[in-house]
């Protein structure tokens, strides 16, 4: 489990880390220095302030060389991450067993993802997902991975609505980077919701033992999600040596900026599915479903970049002897912003099951038209 989850993590911290790439509004400071006793004249000093600011200047624009090319606000990689939350949001579904006497108990995870393309090409595309956010300014790219969800659903047939099937969803999962050897990550996800399915046909024997076909169900609910995700990325030293003009100092000191990037991600959605499901059970163990729908979705992801990160001058121990910094350096970056996810997401459902009696293993997959997909491993009792 931790293994997996470490590699499903390694994903979110790719799609995080394109964030460097982002054409960033850099605000900031350059020091200044003022003498370190009256012996030092004015003269001297801003000679050497002028060498601080050539050298600032430098690391400066090679700073910015690296966080140039993409917009401030990227809408489409904002809202790919409320959309990957919204295909998230049907962790431990039980779709292709809808057909229960009884009840039924059903856990696993599930991974939604919004991606700019084909899957089947996009393993091979990992490398160059930057470059493309370079290019094009801006990417549909998001990952929802939902480690925890359960669901139990009842048949209200005997003391409420006849072939009416009720049921709740809860799912979580809260880690800090510590776990995975991560500093700076963090990642918060809770979800709740309610399910309502009616079998408008239902399940017809057609040869026993060999097929079952399971009807036809229709499907909705409302399902509350939440997710918070942090994470810290240090940018590395971007230094310029300089010529401290000042006789007695070394000719090679330096200047370096050390910055940092913050992400904080606050995906908060609504989902209300509307379904028609099927399935078929051969040989008495095999269930295949099949099914169609729409997941309308709601809600905001908020992204906020920050940057902040000290600028440094050294190179010589002896520099207090001629001057002292009367005013400190600085970067630092205010971004991001806010999109609702896509309204109306158009999907079709399937995926693999076997059921050895009451107990079941299942693998549904759903395939949303815009290169959207989820994909989860269900395991449960249907009574």
């Amino acid at each position: 489990m931790k293994k997996t989850s470490r590699k499903m993590f390694g994903v979110i911290l790719f799609l995080t880390g394109t964030l460097s790439a982002f054409a960033l509004d850099i605000k900031y400071e350059t020091p200044e220095f003022e003498g370190a006793n009256s012996s030092i004249s004015q003269q001297t000093v801003a000679q050497f302030n002028n060498a601080v600011q050539g050298a600032f200047n430098g690391a400066l624009n090679a700073l910015q060389d690296k966080t140039k090319g993409i917009d401030t606000k990227p809408d489409d990689f904002i809202q790919s991450w409320g959309n990957s939350a919204i295909f998230a949001s049907h962790g431990a579904t039980a779709r292709g067993y809808g057909d229960y006497k009884l009840f039924s108990f059903t856990v696993g995870p599930m991974i939604g993802v919004q991606l700019p393309g084909d899957p089947l090409k996009i393993a091979n595309e990992l490398d160059g997902l930057t470059d493309k956010l370079n290019e094009e300014h801006d990417i549909k790219l998001g990952l929802s991975p939902q480690i925890f969800n359960a669901r139990l659903g009842i048949n209200t047939s005997k003391f409420l609505v006849d072939k009416l099937y009720l049921g709740v969803h809860l799912g979580f999962i809260k880690l800090k980077g510590d776990d995975f050897g991560l500093d700076g990550f963090s990642y918060d996800n809770f979800s709740f919701g309610a399910t309502a399915n009616y079998q408008l046909i239902p399940h017809i024997k057609i040869l026993p033992g060999i097929l079952l076909w399971r009807g036809i169900n229709l499907g909705s609910g409302l399902i509350f999600q939440t997710t918070k995700i942090n994470y810290a990325i240090g940018l590395g030293t971007f230094e310029q040596e300089f010529d401290p003009t000042i006789s007695g100092l070394s000719n090679n000191m330096s200047l370096s900026i050390n910055p940092n990037i913050t992400l904080d991600m606050n995906i908060n959605t609504v989902t209300i599915p509307l379904e028609a499901t099927t399935a078929v059970r051969l040989f008495g163990f095999l269930n295949i479903p099949i099914g169609v729908g729409v997941d309308l979705g709601f809600g905001k992801s908020y992204i906020k970049i920050g940057m902040d990160g000290k600028v440094d001058v050294t190179g010589d121990p002896n520099m207090g002897d001629y001057v002292k910094e009367s005013k400190s350096g600085y970067v630092s970056v205010d971004a991001g912003g806010a999109m609702a996810p896509s309204f109306f997401n158009l999907k079709f459902m399937t995926g693999l099951g076997l059921n050895f009696g009451p107990v079941v293993l299942d693998i549904p997959i759903t395939f949303y038209v815009g290169n959207g997909y989820n994909v989860g491993v269900t395991v449960g009792v249907v009574w």
